[in-house]
């Protein structure tokens, strides 16, 4: 027996037009954000953020300045530095006016830290730690502790109560700091 496609109906959900209404307002956005700069600050943006994740020794400094000695050790600075990128994703989520902006600052910022420090890169391309601090946001209630908690298990620590307030303690520095420099860059809104 042969196939007889009359009987087939192809599928239509009627969204042709939502689809072209969608493309033209995504063009606008993009035009209305590049002639007022915003395109370019939310690039320098990603990779402002991403040079300072890079640069270890004065990252270091810089933290224990506000949060007090930190641990040297390989493992634990890369816990450190994945809640760092986490936390900037975050912020740049919730602080830039648009996502189009967020997304080009979030892929700048990966851009930047795949140039300048590939095994950092590689290996949290393939990590799973970024899902236990969105299942912390998630949460939506005291989302620094939940951080902390996340941290801290993250560490081999998830019964240590200091490794879990450090962690909040990074976290919360991390935020007000990532969310001062992206003030300074100064996004039209």
């Amino acid at each position: 027996m042969l196939f007889d496609d009359s009987d087939v109906k192809i599928f239509n959900d009627g969204k042709k037009g939502n689809d072209s209404f969608d493309e033209v307002s995504v063009i606008a956005e993009m035009t209305k954000h590049r002639s007022n700069g915003n395109i370019e600050k939310a690039k320098n943006l990603g990779k402002h953020l991403a040079e300072i994740f890079v640069d270890e020794p004065h990252l270091l400094s810089d933290l224990e300045n506000e949060v007090g000695p930190l641990r040297h050790d390989d493992g634990f600075m890369y816990q450190v530095k994945v809640l760092l990128v986490f936390t900037a994703e975050y912020c740049i989520n919730h602080c830039l006016p648009s996502p189009l902006l967020s997304n080009t600052a979030v892929n700048a910022m990966y851009d930047t830290v795949k140039k300048k420090a590939f095994e950092f890169y590689d290996r949290l391309d393939d990590a799973a730690e970024y899902s236990f601090y969105y299942l912390a946001v998630r949460k939506g209630v005291d989302i620094p502790a939940n951080i902390g908690v996340s941290f801290a298990m993250l560490c081999g620590n998830e019964k240590s109560e200091d490794s879990a307030k450090l962690g909040t303690k990074i976290f919360e520095v991390s935020q007000h700091e990532i969310e001062q420099i992206i003030d300074t860059f100064d996004f039209a809104k």
